[in-house]
This record gives structure tokens, C-alpha cells and sequence, in this order.
């Protein structure tokens, strides 16, 4: 065994030098440690050695120590192997030797991923050969693979220092080994992987320790990802001739607007840099025909604070056919959510945060679909998005820390994003027996009515009617038992015994057979551990295949500051009552506002044409520029900024509304605008994000206070703010509220615990 050490060390000694003294100096330490040597010993045997001669002068504190040369040095580390030999085993010689090769193997990763020169390959490597060196025989020291684990964090995902904090606990250098294997060259082989993937690996490696520490027991995946770095599209841009546009976000709103249509086109029509080029393609060889998902991961998305959800595109391609046809759709997806960077609505997003001045990069994150392969199509079984806290409640039973989720049939836009006249089923994850809705009628008219698919027989994204789907796929999909219920003679019946006789028209998603398995108990287990990992609520977009669940993306949840309880007062004039509400009711309050937007239902469902409904869109856009900031209500029908039927809500952008302190959405029982659940899509938490009050109302309801005299009878301002606009004052109605209201101005009160609402006229409160 003595040889093999010798052996062992005078290798390293060969190839590193600088690791046989590491060694030595380790050797010594250990030796005094255990009391087997003494320094002052040491240097008088070195002295012998070298024949120095003369005694060693007495200790004085007020003169140097005497000095050590490097032969005196060399003679030292002699020494120290002598004594190793003389009282530890080989086996510890041996060991120490790996573990001083191993720590210099995670300084030098960490001092890689410092430099931000360092090329990725270049850190790719060494930290494969930190990893491979010696696997469990050495392990680096805690302090080493944190200092490791730190540097990697701040080199590929983020320098936001209390993500650094939480993510240097939670991700190995060997889940960066992993990453760094599926990162898509460039040629300056640099930038960062972004928000969005910064947050999936931080969530998979925090759920993968509660595993191992036995905290979690159900199963999980995350699809097959690569990561193309931020500094890709600044390689884009230059190799396009494209650098004019980076400054487009200092222009105004208007200009941004205008000139977005052209930076989409050019952008589609610009090619990618060799080295970008060749890498997309050998991951398509890797990926084989498997349709994919391209999804925006900029440095500022998915950060506490500024979530940017929805900003920046997410776009699905088939994948399917020659490599070539297959790269030129995937570099065109990746071309588009690149030029959503100075699409309006971000911009003006990262201008109401002071963030307009930071250097926005993209990274790219593409996945694998999560999905099953039936008729024709690919489609999770079932999708959605789920949240660790509730921020608004259908239920007064229904408490903060219960979280909550949104699934739809099919790929998961539609539980994200306010869609048609579609609405998920919505899921109190403690209390799952608790719906939003429950009368049979109520809960066939309020749910998902369209499922998005890829569609791999017409190689592209499609959004197909329930019954349609069911036709096609027949009974392939999977848990069909545990996703549908039969609705029938206005019955809702369980799938279980029907399923001989059920027609696709009478299906209905209720996911009521899931809700009562064990998923809700254990989705909420997950949540909490990543809140818990975290130190922040958490918003996870998810799939299921029929076997496996898939996590998508986690991020900080979007919450709005706490607002203390403020009950509705009851001594208020009927004259001075404007509106009032008894549902879905958040907790806060809006003082002193000024100015009342109102598109009512009414007006706007008489529109004759799309180009006037739009027309509507462009002056509240404008309205909400010229207005005060955060000293209007807006007001209008169903679903402000529903994406498909303009029909159901004035298609309005964040861009749009960004500057109200209160959005309500009107629902007439006449009309067919029926406000969304919102909770926990994009939209909702844009209001949340920034701090804008959100509020459904019924003025056809019982009970419900709807002062028509004001709302329609005061004098219209619209002209006088937005003349451009004038045209539109039978549609847009804005009320100066204390030039018609004697100097009163309006007040809002929302009482979440009671479920009531009450907007009122009274003296300034400020």
C-alpha cells in the first residue's frame, strides 16, 4: 500500500506541481491536529537538515519570526511526507491526496464561472471533471462546493443576490454539470440561461432534495431542456445589422407601437449566426421529431417583484419533417419571442418599474411537449397552473394558505390566458370540494369549451372545439373518467357506467373524478415545499401525460401588499351610491378618485364591426395615458384583454389599462359578458403586480347597487382629454367625477372577509 501512495503522489506531483504541496501542507495540518507533530520541532529538524546551524533564538514578540527559504520549504514538505508514513494509515495519505486534487478542481470551476471571459465549453469541462474526478472516494469540503455552487449561479442565471442566497443551498454542481451539457453554443459563449429557466432549475433541485430527505413522495418530471444564453440575441442583432433597434425603448409609447409590426418582420426575416445555426440543429438530431415548445427566458423575467408573465411569447412547432424544413420553423419561433422584447406592452411594463434603463436580454428555453399522441394530435391529458397562496376567494371558507389552481384539458394557454369564452375549473387546492360554481347549467355554461393541441397532421398550433376533439380521439385519452362528467337533461352525471352511451356533445370538464384522488393533497405538498425552499409564494405552470407530471416553469408569485380590513360603511346616501358588489371581492381601498372610465356593456355590444371594438381598445389606451396616474376607475364589459372573441371584453393590452388604480369588469345578465374567475392568469397578476384593485360586477343582481343616473346621465369628458377620440363618446364615457358631484370625489371600499363592495361619493379623504 506505501508504494501505491508514493506512486499516487509522485503522479499528481508530475502533472500539478502546485497539488503535491497543497498535499504536503494538508498532510501537516492534519498531523497537528491530531498532536503528532509540533512546528517548532519542524523547523529545527529542517534546520539539521539543511544544516543551518546555531540555536533557535528565543520568541520575541517584537521581532520577526526567523525567516523560511524555499529550500527550507521544499525541506518541510519532506518532512511532512516522513511523519505521514510514520503515523497514518495509507489509506488516509491516499485519501487526503484525492481530496486536495478534488478542492483545486472546485476552485478552479468557481474561478472559471467568476470570469465572465471564460468561454461556457471551457467551464463545461472543468466542472465534468470536478464531477468525475473520484467519484465517491473525495469530497470537497461543504465551504468549497457552496463557493462552487455560487459562482455557477451567478455565472448562468442571475446576479439578483436573494436568488444567489437560496439557489447556492438548493442546486449541485452536478444539476449545473447537466445544465451545461444541454446549453446551445454561441460564438461569444457567453450570457446567462435567464429568468424563466433559472427558475425551473432552481424548483427541480429544491423538489429533488425534499425527495432524498424523504419529504416528497410523489412522483415528477421536468421535460427535456436546452437553454440557448441570453447573449444570443445581441449575436443576432449585430449579425443582422440590427443595432438601431436596441434603442427603440426610449421612444414613446406611440412610436413603439407603430414601429413593432416592422421589428417583428425583420426580425422573422433575419438569419442566424453559423454557430447558433449548427448547434439548434445537432439539438434537433437529439431531440428527434417531437413537437416543442420555444418560451421567452429574459434576464428580467420571473424575478420577485416583476414576474413579466405573458410579456414575451411562448410559441409550439411540430417539429416534424427534413432537418432542414424542422430548423427553419424553430429559428423563425425563436426570431419572433426574441423581437417580443420591444413589443409595446413589455416596454411600457419595464417602464413603470424604472427598469426601462437595464440592457434586456433573451434567453431561450425549448422543451419537449409534454404530451400523449392521439388522433393526430399531441395534448397533456390535462394542464394548468397552480399557486401556494390564494390571492382572491370564490368562497368566504376558503382561506389565504389553501393555494389554489386553474386546469384545462389540453395544453395549459388556456388555463394562463383569458381565452374565448372558455373558463377553467378552478381548484381551492386545501378544499378542492369547494367550486366556483355549482349548478349544474352554471357549471356546463362556465367551462372549457376548446382544447389547444399541436395538431401534427397539419404541423401546427390549433385550438379545436371539446366535442370535436372527442370525435377524433375517440376513447384514447387517457382518465377520461377522471376529467369528464356527463351533462344531460340538465344533469351533471359521473362518466362511470356511461361510457357505452356518452355522445362527445354531452362532455363536460369538471375533473371532478381527479379532484377526488390524491393530486390537490399532493400538488399542494409541492408547493409548499417550494415556498418553503424559496422563502416566497410560488406560481408553477404544469402538465400531465396520463402517467407523469410534469413541472413546466416555477416563479416568485405575483402578491399584492396586505391591505388592512375596512368594513363598507352602511350610513352612506342612496344618492351618493355608485355601484356596489357581493362577489369575488379583494381586500383593500381606493381613495380620492377623480375620474370614472366607463364602456358599458350595453353600448359596446351594439358595435357593429371589430374595427370599432378595437377603436375602443386605442381610446382607453389613450385615456389611460392622459389620465392621472392611479386617480381613475375603469370600467367596462366581461373580460378586458380576453385574446380570441373581442365580442366578450374591449381587447385592451397591459400597455392599455397600466395607469388605473381600479379595473372593474361588468357582467349583465342580458348580455353575453360573463366576467372570468381571473385568479392566477397573466392578466390578473399584471393587476396584482401593479397594484391595481380588481372587481367583478353584477349590477343585474338583486340587492346590487347600480346608479345608472350617474354612470350614464353625467356630462362626458372624453373629447376634451382625448379629442382625438371624440368620435367614440357614445361608447366611452369619462366622468369628471367632482365637476359633476359638487367637489365630491369617489371612494372604494372592498371588504373581502364580508364579500361586499361599495363605491360612494363623499369629500376628499386626503
Amino acid at each position: 500500500m506505501a508504494t501505491d501512495w508514493r506512486q499516487q503522489f509522485e503522479d499528481l506531483r508530475k502533472r500539478r506541481p502546485e497539488a503535491a504541496e497543497r498535499v504536503c501542507r494538508r498532510l501537516l495540518m492534519d498531523l497537528q491536529r491530531r498532536g503528532l507533530v509540533d512546528f517548532d520541532a519542524i523547523d529545527d529538524e529542517v534546520a539539521h537538515a539543511l544544516k543551518l546551524g546555531g540555536s533557535r533564538p528565543a520568541p520575541d514578540p517584537n521581532r520577526p519570526k526567523p525567516q523560511l527559504t524555499g529550500e527550507s520549504r521544499r525541506a518541510m514538505y519532506g518532512l511532512a511526507l516522513e511523519y505521514a508514513e510514520r503515523h497514518l494509515e495509507p489509506e488516509e495519505i491516499s485519501a487526503t491526496i484525492l481530496l486536495v486534487e478534488k478542492r483545486m478542481l472546485a476552485h478552479e470551476g468557481a474561478r472559471l464561472a467568476e470570469d465572465p471571459d471564460t468561454p461556457l465549453t471551457e467551464l463545461r469541462d472543468k466542472i465534468r471533471e470536478f464531477l468525475d474526478f473520484a467519484p465517491g472516494e473525495a469530497v470537497a469540503p461543504p465551504e468549497d462546493v457552496i463557493g462552487t455552487r455560487a459562482a455557477l449561479v451567478r455565472r448562468l442565471l442571475t446576479d439578483q443576490l436573494d436568488f444567489i442566497s437560496v439557489a447556492k443551498r438548493f442546486i449541485r454542481v452536478s444539476d449545473f454539470g447537466e445544465v451545461l451539457d444541454h446549453i446551445i453554443p454561441t460564438d461569444g459563449q457567453h450570457g446567462r440561461l435567464g429568468g424563466k429557466s433559472a427558475g425551473l432549475i432552481l424548483a427541480h433541485s429544491i423538489l429533488q432534495e425534499a425527495k432524498f430527505d424523504g419529504r416528497l413522495d410523489n412522483d415528477y418530471s421536468v421535460p427535456t431542456s436546452y437553454f440557448l444564453p441570453s447573449h444570443g440575441i445581441l449575436e443576432f442583432i449585430e449579425y443582422n445589422g440590427l443595432e438601431e433597434v436596441i434603442n427603440i425603448k426610449y421612444k414613446t409609447s406611440e412610436e413603439v407601437r407603430e414601429e413593432f409590426p416592422l421589428m417583428e418582420r425583420l426580425f422573422k426575416s433575419g438569419t442566424f449566426p453559423p454557430t447558433i445555426h449548427k448547434g439548434l440543429e445537432e439539438m434537433l438530431y437529439e431531440f428527434g421529431e417531437k413537437p416543442l415548445v420555444v418560451r421567452s427566458s429574459s434576464l428580467l423575467e420571473d424575478r420577485i417583484g416583476h414576474a413579466f408573465s405573458g410579456k414575451y411569447k411562448s410559441l409550439f412547432i411540430p417539429n416534424r419533417g427534413p432537418i432542414e424544413m424542422r430548423l427553419a420553423l424553430l429559428e423563425d419561433a425563436i426570431a419572433e419571442v426574441y423581437a417580443s422584447i420591444f413589443h409595446p406592452d413589455p416596454i411600457e411594463y419595464r417602464r413603470e418599474r424604472g427598469l426601462i434603463d437595464f440592457q434586456e436580454q433573451m434567453g431561450i428555453l425549448i422543451q419537449e411537449v409534454v404530451g400523449s399522441e392521439v388522433g393526430g394530435m399531441l395534448l397533456p391529458v390535462f394542464a394548468g397552473v397552480a399557486f401556494s397562496r390564494c390571492e382572491m376567494r370564490w368562497s368566504p371558507r376558503i382561506r389565504h394558505t389553501d393555494g389554489m389552481a386553474r386546469l384545462v384539458v389540453g395544453l395549459g394557454t388556456r388555463a394562463v390566458d383569458r381565452t374565448g369564452a372558455d373558463y377553467p375549473v378552478l381548484v381551492a387546492l386545501e378544499q378542492p370540494a369547494l367550486r366556483s360554481v355549482q349548478q349544474p347549467d352554471e357549471v356546463y355554461r362556465y367551462s372549457q369549451h376548446e382544447v389547444d393541441v399541436v395538431d401534427l397532421q397539419k404541423g401546427q398550433f390549433e385550438s379545436l372545439p371539446l366535442a370535436d376533439l372527442m370525435r377524433r380521439v375517440g376513447r384514447k385519452l387517457p382518465n377520461m373518467s377522471r376529467i369528464f362528467s356527463i351533462y344531460r337533461q340538465r344533469q351533471l352525471l359521473p362518466m362511470v357506467g356511461v361510457m357505452a352511451q356518452v355522445e362527445p356533445d354531452e362532455l363536460v370538464v369538471t375533473f371532478d373524478g381527479l379532484l377526488r384522488t390524491s393530486f390537490p393533497r399532493d400538488l399542494k405538498t409541492m408547493l409548499d415545499l417550494l415556498e418553503e425552499g424559496l422563502g416566497e409564494g410560488v406560481d408553477v405552470e404544469f402538465a400531465h401525460d396520463g402517467n407523469t407530471f410534469y413541472m413546466l416553469q416555477c416563479r416568485a408569485l405575483s402578491l399584492g401588499a396586505s391591505a388592512q380590513r375596512v368594513e363598507v360603511p352602511d350610513n352612506v346616501p342612496e344618492t351618493d351610491r355608485v355601484f356596489s358588489a357581493d362577489r369575488y371581492v379583494q381586500m383593500g381601498q381606493e381613495r380620492d378618485l377623480e375620474y370614472v372610465v366607463l364602456v358599458d356593456p350595453r353600448d359596446y355590444e351594439e358595435l357593429p364591426t371589430k374595427e370599432e371594438m378595437q377603436r375602443v381598445a386605442r381610446a382607453v389606451g389613450a385615456v389611460n395615458k392622459a389620465l392621472p396616474r392611479r386617480r381613475f376607475a375603469l370600467m367596462g364589459p366581461g373580460r378586458w384583454g380576453s385574446r380570441g372573441d373581442i365580442r366578450l371584453g374591449v381587447p385592451v393590452t397591459y400597455a392599455d389599462i397600466c395607469h388605473t388604480a381600479l379595473l372593474v369588469e361588468i357582467a349583465r345578465q342580458k348580455g353575453s359578458y360573463l366576467p372570468d374567475v381571473s385568479f392566477g392568469t397573466h392578466f390578473f397578476n399584471d393587476l396584482v403586480e401593479s397594484g391595481i384593485h380588481y372587481l367583478p360586477l353584477y349590477p343585474d343582481d338583486d340587492g346590487v347597487v347600480w346608479n345608472d343616473h350617474f354612470l350614464s346621465d353625467s356630462a362626458n369628458s372624453l373629447a376634451e382629454v382625448v379629442p382625438e377620440f371624440a368620435d367614440m363618446a357614445e361608447v366611452v364615457r369619462l366622468i369628471h367625477v367632482p365637476a359633476v358631484a359638487d367637489g365630491k370625489l369617489l371612494q372604494v371600499i372592498m371588504d373581502a372577509e364580508a364579500d361586499k363592495a361599495l363605491a360612494f361619493l363623499a369629500e376628499p379623504q386626503r
